[in-house]
């Protein structure tokens, strides 16, 4: 199954550096499988702002991580995306419109653009993966031998104007 990051780029808005991205993935049908069954799946992004140096190892300006669940409830039939982080949460009918919620991230505060040095260079690096962690004991233990579980991608980094 094929997990990246496609795109991403950050815009200011309101004295705050926002990112926006696009992470391709699809499930695995046994994940698929424990989200129809109850299980939450949680997708797990990992930030980093660096500002470039010449002479000396590259300084970590800022470093975020951001978590979404999704969860089926199977009484009302509805898949619930939660943003862990803030605890805004949508409602879609479909497996499908909530992954797609899922890919696309909006908006996203992730730097004060009071820490930028416009004088320098800086970096993001922006890395999605599917949690495991967060899933009931049990189901680790079996997921811990299936390799199409643990998805993550690569760095996807970019040298912004900031």
């Amino acid at each position: 199954a094929r997990f990246e990051v496609r795109s991403a780029y950050v815009e200011p808005s309101e004295g705050v550096y926002q990112l926006n991205a696009t992470v391709d993935f699809e499930l695995p049908e046994g994940a698929r499988a424990a989200l129809r069954d109850g299980v939450p799946l949680t997708v797990h992004l990992e930030i980093v702002v660096k500002r470039k140096r010449n002479y000396w190892l590259d300084e970590t300006v800022a470093a975020l991580e951001q978590d979404y669940e999704l969860v089926h409830h199977a009484l009302s039939e509805r898949y619930l995306v939660r943003n862990l982080n803030s605890g805004e949460q949508a409602s879609f009918a479909t497996l499908d419109g909530a992954l797609d919620a899922l890919r696309v991230v909006s908006h996203l505060p992730i730097l004060d653009q009071a820490l930028v040095d416009r004088d320098s260079r800086h970096e993001i690096s922006l890395r999605a993966g599917l949690d495991v962690r967060t899933m009931p004991d049990a189901l680790r233990f079996v997921l811990f031998w299936k390799d199409d579980w643990r998805q993550r991608t690569e760095w996807y980094t970019w040298s912004p104007q900031l």
